[in-house]
């Protein structure tokens, strides 16, 4: 018997590319090079930024340049940036405006108290803390006594005790009750411009002992009397002395 000498070869079928798919790949191939090319051109690069709240030169102090892809730029790292650079800012919002604007809208930190630096300079010192620029002696701040001179320099912020105690001041005003000194403390000690000192508990109910304290101080114009002292720090068992 004669030997095979053939081999068996499968007919492979082979699958037509059809020209719609092809055409609809090249699409957006195109469109995926087309945007690349917008991103990467000059179209969408950050050619100026509108400052709304202060002076148009601000948004340099966050690191910006102009030139960058707008679509690039972190506009929560560049707020942070600014603020951590320009500490006399309370709030900074960058927005994107396409395609290659950027606004800026900021807040300043205002002055609530004073208090003395070295050589007696007077200096602002905000709601939370943080010192401000020099103010006149005759700004009508109320003072925060009892700080180290040293501590006290533009921008940097003073210790948690003064920042509460400022606050205390800041929150105060707010409700129109005038303050003329403060020594921060566990228990800070306020001055009222009738020279009276006040205990002022560590509570963070500063409504319901404002509250207290009106109503002392309206018995007492009653009576014709003004207090040397006044002692917060019970509530319940508030302790006056009166002056003499």
């Amino acid at each position: 018997m004669a030997q095979q000498r053939f081999r068996i070869v499968r007919k492979v079928r082979r699958r037509r590319v059809r020209p719609g798919r092809l055409l609809g790949l090249l699409a957006v191939l195109a469109v995926l090079f087309g945007v690349y090319e917008l991103a990467q051109g000059p179209y969408l690069r950050l050619q100026s930024v509108a400052v709304h709240g202060g002076p148009q030169t601000l948004w340099r102090k966050s690191g910006l340049t102009l030139g960058t892809p707008l679509w690039a730029v972190n506009v929560g790292v560049v707020d942070g940036q600014l603020l951590r650079r320009a500490r006399y800012l309370q709030s900074a919002l960058f927005v994107r405006e396409w395609p290659d604007k950027l606004s800026l809208a900021v807040t300043y930190r205002s002055p609530v108290a004073a208090a003395a630096g070295a050589g007696g300079t007077l200096y602002g010192v905000d709601r939370t803390g943080r010192v401000l620029r020099a103010v006149p002696p005759q700004s009508g701040l109320p003072v925060v006594q009892g700080i180290n001179a040293g501590l006290v320099r533009p921008y940097d912020d003073l210790p948690a005790t003064v920042a509460q105690a400022v606050a205390l001041l800041a929150a105060l005003r707010s409700e129109g009750f005038k303050v003329s000194e403060v020594v921060p403390g566990t228990t800070p000690q306020l001055y009222l411009p009738s020279g009276t000192e006040v205990l002022w508990p560590n509570t963070s109910k500063v409504n319901q002992t404002l509250e207290e304290l009106k109503a002392i101080l309206a018995a007492l114009r009653k009576r014709g009397a003004v207090a040397a002292s006044i002692d917060l720090r019970l509530p319940t068992r508030p302790l006056v002395v009166l002056r003499k």
